[in-house]
């Protein structure tokens, strides 16, 4: 007599945060960023284009996609008030 097979669990992998972001100035996937805990600053560099920003309020929780998230924000409130 034949057994019941066992069904194989299918896994999907966790989504990861990436590394490198996309440069709102640019378009090209290549800002980087540098977080100096110690001083409570972050550098956000772009590879392609030679955008650079630094981000003072950095806490022992903030994360680069946080300081990615501040540097969107004043990039595009800059953007704004220069038109």
């Amino acid at each position: 007599m034949g057994r019941r097979r066992r069904q194989k669990i299918r896994r999907r992998p966790q989504k990861r945060i990436p590394d490198v972001y996309q440069c709102p100035d640019c378009g090209n996937a290549a800002i980087k960023i540098e977080l100096f805990r110690d001083k409570s600053l972050a550098t956000v560099k772009c590879g392609s284009c030679g955008l650079e920003m630094t981000i003072d309020d950095v806490s022992s929780l903030t994360e680069p996609v946080d300081v990615y998230g501040s540097f969107i924000d004043k990039f595009y409130e800059g953007d704004k008030t220069e038109k």
